[in-house]
């Protein structure tokens, strides 16, 4: 259950990352439009939900960290230098080995996907004004689709 929560919330700061990101861009976009001359005028609304949900998502993962730390180093049993997140039980070793393998196979499948994303920018066109959603959220789809994997892979090495 660790496992799911920590990796939830790691994609729920990349979203709402990107989603406050991408309000951004479509701003500085109408400054674009409106200093080339496409438009005369613009009016825009900003949502504040990314930017407070990163920021409860940001505290919810540092306190959900520092309690793990604490009880970790109060476990006698525990490898502290395997403790890297709050997804897995430091103490079990067949888990330390898991994530280990979860990783390898998560980077693997990483380095898949952002050569098809990256390869993917090539069959849009470079002129980005109509067009700042695709590589934002494209670029913000890898460390997700990471995570993802991650997550696969690990419950399945855990259940084999």
């Amino acid at each position: 259950m660790k496992m799911n929560i920590a990796v939830f919330l790691r994609i729920m700061l990349f979203i709402s990352l990107s989603v406050m990101v991408y309000d951004y861009l479509k701003l500085e976009q109408s400054f674009i439009q409106m200093e080339r001359g496409f438009i005369d005028g613009f009016s825009l609304y900003i949502s504040p939900w990314p930017g407070l949900f990163v920021i409860i998502t940001t505290i919810l993962f540092l306190v959900a960290n520092i309690v793990l730390v604490i009880i970790v180093w109060r476990n006698k049993n525990a490898d502290k230098r395997s403790f890297l997140t709050f997804e897995y039980d430091v103490s079990d070793e067949r888990a330390v080995g898991n994530t280990r393998k979860a990783v390898s196979h998560a980077f693997s499948i990483l380095l898949i996907y952002s050569l098809l994303m990256i390869g993917s920018y090539m069959y849009i066109p470079n002129y980005f004004v109509d067009h700042i959603w695709y590589p934002l959220f494209t670029t913000a789809s890898i460390p997700i689709v990471g995570l993802i994997s991650y997550l696969i892979v690990y419950k399945v090495l855990q259940y084999k």
